[in-house]
C-alpha cells in the first residue's frame, strides 16, 4: 500500500512538472505529512524528520544559488520524509544522474554545446570573484537557457530507490 502511494506521489510530481513546469505545493505538503505520519507509525520518525530537514537545507542552498526552483526544494524535502535517509540518498543520486542525461539531451537538441561551456566558465568565474552568489543571468529563471523538469528526474530516482529497497 505504501509503495503505491510513493509511486503515485512520484508520478504526480513528474507529470505536474512536465505539463505545468511547477510542482504543486499541495502535493509536496501531502508527501511531507504522509511520510512523517507513515514513519511515526512504522518506525523511523526522527530519521525521516531529519532527512526531510537535510533535504530542505540542501534544496534551500541550491535555491539561493538559483540552481533549482522552489517546487524542487519542497519536492526534495517531501522525498526525505517519504523515503527515509538511505533510500533518499539513492533517489537523489539517481535523480542527479537522470537530470544530467536530460540536460545533455537538451543541450544537444538545442545545439548549444559551446554556449553551455562558455556559460560554465562564466559561472565559475562569477563564483570565484563574487563567492557563492547567484549569477544574474545563468540561473533557473532564465528561459533562454536549457532547463529540465527536475520533478521527472526526482520521480525516477524515487521509484528506483523504492524498487531496490
Amino acid at each position: 500500500m505504501w509503495q503505491s502511494f510513493v509511486f503515485a506521489f512520484a508520478l504526480t510530481a513528474a507529470i505536474g512538472d512536465l505539463w505545468l513546469r511547477k510542482i504543486p505545493r499541495q502535493l509536496t505538503l501531502l508527501g511531507l505529512v504522509a511520510g512523517l505520519t507513515y514513519h511515526a507509525f512504522q518506525g523511523g520518525f526522527w530519521t525521516a524528520l531529519l532527512t526531510a530537514g537535510l533535504g530542505f537545507a540542501l534544496g534551500l542552498g541550491l535555491y539561493e544559488l538559483r540552481a533549482i526552483g522552489g517546487g524542487d526544494v519542497k519536492l526534495i524535502t517531501a522525498m526525505g520524509a517519504i523515503l527515509d535517509f538511505q533510500p533518499w540518498v539513492l533517489a537523489l543520486e539517481v535523480a542527479i544522474g537522470v537530470a544530467a542525461v536530460m540536460t545533455l539531451a537538451g543541450i544537444i537538441y538545442h545545439r548549444v554545446f559551446l554556449q553551455t561551456f562558455r556559460n560554465m566558465g562564466r559561472l565559475l568565474k562569477h563564483f570565484f570573484v563574487n563567492g557563492l552568489l547567484p549569477h544574474p543571468e545563468i540561473q533557473v529563471n532564465n528561459a533562454r537557457l536549457v532547463r529540465i523538469p527536475f520533478g521527472v528526474a526526482a520521480a525516477t530516482g524515487t521509484i528506483v530507490a523504492v524498487v531496490l529497497r
